[in-house]
């Protein structure tokens, strides 16, 4: 393990330290609350009329026969909840998003009725009785027409175009002409969305002595979403408090604001009903942002040993009816994209084009890793294919190709500066954990009896900390930190975490600084009244970020103890050391006061505080990071058998190393690993939201989007490398790192399998169907008769 520890650096206790997550007592024994836990006295519950067309005018509504169902005490349409999310400029070009859709439909699912009732019941089938008259038009659906506003606009003031841009270094053409091998290739990568165990909803209540509106919320940034929603329903941020319960998984599609939280909170800030709207399975395929829409045209120039010499590529993502709000998923995933598309390599010179269009589609908004998952696609891919085309090993392309440690600090083509990683280390590590050499030399052997093996390298790396993420742009985060009068610690965070074990790491940063019990320390977040102000949970940089904000406010109030206990015992501050629960002077430990008895002196036996010692114990602690952005790496190799009689693939080894700095806690590190890479087989293999000629999504139950279920995952073997980052603590984010290799993995593991057919992935995912037209195609060629006579 490789470790820039400074000698000097006090050996923590906690931090490190594979301690059992404080909030899983609570989580599997079912005593959390989730919002549908939440019920107000006299709460309504809505339910949508959401639209069956992807392209339409609404000629009309009826609702008489609704309004007279039993248990409706109201029903909305856009006249009623005149909301939107978009910007002045958005409303000026006609692309801002209506809460409940005006005269215009632009995709299945947009809601476009609100039918408040006494309970869900009811207000289904009050919904079911809601007629709407549509007179249909021509759908949006193709990326290459939208882009030439064909067959029609989507928004009928503005092109199909939303976003355009173009890069290229300095003597790239040059480069590219004079190079000795190019390649080209159109990698594609199709919708998919988060699938949360727990869906989408929100909960609203009026206070009628405040006067205040309190949203129940499953969210990821609490104060960002507050902040949002007080714009759009024209109030202020003290009138909003913002309360997140228990939340079960986001990926990101929870860190966006939706139509659907506009009517639940403009209904009871309006009509002073306390309200409630849960989404069910069928709309959160619908509705949910969807991810992954992207084509990649690429051109590769090479050398003789497989260095990478020049990459252009012609992204397009296609961000759906409107741009998700706050963060456009297509500008995201081709944007960020270009920024890393060299990845972990050395490649000198990029060229890039980024397309993103309008659709008759979901919006396209944040899916975990966002843009990751795509880039690694596309450069494992062309790693692949250069080590194909000059029929080298793939391990042996990504050794001249990678970044050596004297690179360190990398400026990629892109202008991106690549902090000190272990990009080397971590592929050797991998390929000796897997005995490469060894298995080569059995894949050979096995090919000969009729059996495809195949091994996929992906060597990633992943922006960590971003400043612009899909939680915000809040480039900071805070943490205030309390010790009671009892002794016990209580701290708050502005992170809104989704299962990601905030609670505990948060508590063991802020456990070592102290020199106190981690049982003893509650940590609190997801309420906007108590939490200090903070970008939320995304882009993974609770870690670096949240971490840092906790390590500062802990060595904060690791100061007030010392200043109070060299007070009391008459010693110098430099001498006091926090351990134990204790105060006490170094290397005389009876001479003490425990963390107890100095918060009763800070509390309420102030007359023995030193002079201007301000009373308690309290401090609030923001931190910003003086990079903006820091690198974590690894390297995941799968190793896969595909059947060439089904197409079926089975994964029969999977290792990964894993360099996120200095960590907190390397459980939970494994547990975010695991669960990325579980998402990743998925991408790889079986999810797809697919949708027909005219718009209508085709995969709207999980029987028909397919997830993998455990049986499918593989184990996996973990090693981990810290190289510590500039920040507070050496902690660098890894939440998406394990979801941006996998894909990449998997895919070139079946390309690595296929070999003899000629066969290389290039959409995902990749199906049975796909592999068995690859291999007739390639039996069709070679004038084999079946597949088994490879």
């Amino acid at each position: 393990m490789l470790s820039h520890i400074p000698a000097n650096a006090l050996k923590p206790h906690y931090t490190g330290a594979r301690v059992t997550r404080k909030e899983d007592a609570r989580l599997m024994t079912g005593t959390s609350r989730y919002l549908d836990d939440i019920d107000l006295p006299g709460m309504y519950e809505i339910a949508f009329v959401r639209s069956q067309r992807s392209s339409a005018r609404i000629r009309a509504i009826h609702l008489d026969e609704a309004k007279a169902a039993p248990g409706v005490k109201r029903i909305l349409t856009a006249s009623e909840c005149p909301c939107y999310f978009g910007s002045e400029e958005d409303v000026a070009n006609g692309v801002e998003q209506p809460a409940l859709a005006r005269e215009v439909v632009r995709y299945v699912g947009e809601p476009i009725v609100a039918i408040i009732a006494e309970s869900r019941y009811a207000a289904e089938d009050a919904a079911e009785r809601v007629i709407i008259d549509y007179e249909p038009l021509q759908p949006v659906l193709a990326m290459r027409e939208s882009l030439l506003d064909q067959p029609r606009r989507v928004h009928e003031k503005t092109t199909n175009r939303m976003f355009h841009s173009e890069y290229e270094t300095a003597g790239f053409e040059e480069a590219f002409q004079t190079a000795p091998y190019h390649l080209v290739e159109v990698f594609q990568t199709h919708r998919q969305t988060g699938v949360p165990l727990e869906t989408r909803g929100l909960a609203a209540a009026l206070d009628p002595g405040s006067g205040r509106l309190t949203l129940y919320a499953t969210h990821q940034s609490p104060h960002g979403f507050r902040s949002d929603m007080a714009v759009a329903l024209g109030i202020e941020e003290n009138e909003l408090r913002v309360i997140v319960p228990e939340v079960g998984g986001a990926f990101g599609i929870k860190a966006h604001a939706y139509p659907e939280y506009l009517v639940v909170a403009y209904t009871a800030l309006t009509y002073k009903l306390p309200v409630k709207w849960i989404s069910d399975r069928t709309e959160c395929l619908l509705t949910d942002v969807h991810a992954r829409d992207d084509i990649h045209e690429v051109e590769v120039a090479f050398a003789e040993d497989g260095r990478i010499l020049a990459l252009r590529d012609h992204l397009r993502a296609d961000a759906g009816a409107y741009s998700a709000f706050p963060f456009c998923g297509a500008i995201g995933e081709t944007v960020l994209a270009a920024r890393v598309l060299t990845g972990p390599y050395t490649i000198p010179h990029l060229a890039t084009t980024i397309d993103c269009t309008y659709s008759n589609k979901t919006p396209l908004g944040a899916y975990r890793g966002v843009w990751g998952p795509i880039a690694s696609f596309v450069q494992e891919g062309i790693i692949d294919r250069v080590a194909r085309a000059r029929n080298l090993d793939p391990a042996e392309v990504r050794r001249v190709n990678l970044i050596s440690d004297e690179h360190f600090p990398y400026t990629n083509a892109a202008g991106q500066v690549y902090d000190r990683g272990s990009y080397r280390a971590s592929l050797e590590k991998a390929l000796e954990m897997l005995d490469y050499e060894n298995l080569r030399a059995q894949q050979r052997e096995l090919r000969a009896q009729g059996k495809y093996i195949g091994i996929g390298i992906s060597a990633f790396v992943e922006p960590t900390a971003m400043a612009q993420s899909e939680a915000g742009s809040v480039p900071y985060e805070s943490a205030t930190l309390r010790i009671e009068p009892n002794g016990s610690v209580t701290a708050a965070f502005g992170l809104g975490p989704s299962g990601q074990g905030h609670e505990t790491t948060m508590a063991q940063l802020i456990a070592d600084e102290l020199g106190v019990d981690f049982k003893d320390i509650v940590v609190l977040h997801g309420d906007t009244d108590s939490a200090p102000f903070g970008g939320g949970t995304g882009g993974s940089r609770s870690g670096p970020i949240g971490g840092g904000a906790a390590l500062k406010a802990g060595r904060a109030m690791r100061e007030k103890l010392q200043t109070l206990a060299s007070h009391l015992l008459e010693a110098a501050k430099d001498d006091i050391q926090l351990e134990g629960g204790k105060a006490f002077v170094a290397g005389v430990p009876s001479r003490n006061y425990s963390i107890r008895e100095l918060a009763q002196v800070a509390y309420t036996d102030v007359g023995r505080l030193p002079e201007d010692f301000p009373v308690g114990l309290e401090v609030i602690a923001r931190y910003q990071p003086k990079r903006s952005v820091t690198f974590s790496n690894g390297t995941h190799i799968a190793v896969v058998e595909v059947d060439i009689e089904t197409g079926i693939v089975k994964v029969l080894d999977y290792v990964v190393v894993n360099d996120c700095g200095r960590l907190i806690n390397p459980l939970i590190v494994e547990g975010q690993i695991q669960g990325g890479v579980a998402q990743g087989l998925g991408s790889a293999y079986l999810e797809e939201l697919r949708y027909d000629d005219q718009g209508q999504v085709t995969t709207t139950t999980l029987a028909d989007y397919l997830l993998p279920v455990s049986t499918e995952v593989p184990r996996m073997r973990i090693a981990h490398i810290e190289t510590l980052s500039s920040g507070e603590g050496g902690i660098k984010g890894m939440g998406e790192g394990s979801l941006i290799a996998s894909p990449a993995a998997f895919a070139n593991a079946v390309s690595d399998a296929l070999e003899p057919f000629g066969f290389m992935v290039s959409s995902l995912p990749v199906t049975p169907d796909q592999i068995l037209a690859a291999i007739d195609h390639a039996m069709d060629a070679t004038g084999l008769s079946s597949r088994q006579g490879e």
